[in-house]
């Protein structure tokens, strides 16, 4: 999930991981800790509410006793079609980027967000099926590739398929599975999958490799 705040105004956007496909976002915070947030469709049917807090004690102590702002929201989410169903919520903080919700990779110079989520999705996929030509084909070169036993400059894509199972092995390939490849945390120097396991650039082509 992405939001901004403004003036107590909410918009935002999040996804399910098991689609990746993002449902837009609008509510608005009531006496300073309180807040609804509507889930709408692309026909701008309400589907769903988020009903809750930020808490001034993390509920379930990440940020151990730190009194808190809006680093962690806690409620309930239920359908608008199955009001009766209520499933429990709790979302903390994990970054904050620049861009705009619709220009979100902006600051990292790439001009269609769209291009990028469709290209980091794309390896994404490619790197859980074992699909080293297609990995190959969405890397920028040449490329330095960080691993535990140093760095190694790979110069195209032929070298990076004869090198592929030194540099994804499976702990790689599992981080890089476990990451989400959309709503991606983006800075000026690039925008990073997972962890920093995966660095795209603005045309969405992979920058930088982090088999940490």
């Amino acid at each position: 999930m992405t939001i901004t705040v403004n003036d107590h105004q909410i918009k935002g956007v999040y996804c399910y991981a098991s689609q990746l496909m993002n449902i837009t976002l609008r509510g608005r915070i009531f006496d300073a800790s309180r807040f609804v947030i509507d889930a709408f469709d692309s026909s701008e049917r309400s589907i769903g509410r988020f009903d809750g807090e930020f808490p001034a004690k993390d509920p379930r102590g990440k940020f151990g006793d730190s009194e808190l702002q809006c680093e962690v929201m806690v409620g309930s989410w239920y359908a608008r079609d199955r009001s009766s169903e209520k499933l429990p919520f709790y979302l903390t903080l994990e970054s904050e980027t620049g861009g705009t919700l619709e220009n979100r990779y902006s600051v990292a110079g790439a001009a269609d967000d769209k291009l990028i989520d469709r290209n980091a999705q794309r390896f994404w996929e490619a790197v859980k099926r074992g699909d080293k030509y297609t990995v190959a084909n969405l890397v920028k070169y040449p490329i330095t590739i960080y691993t535990k036993k140093g760095y190694k400059k790979i110069r195209n894509a032929g070298s990076l398929i004869r090198n592929y199972d030194v540099i994804f092995t499976p702990d790689y390939v599992d981080a890089i599975s476990k990451a989400i490849p959309k709503n991606m945390f983006v800075r000026d120097q690039g925008i990073m999958l997972g962890a920093g396991e995966v660095w795209f650039g603005p045309d969405g082509k992979v920058i930088t490799l982090n088999n940490f």
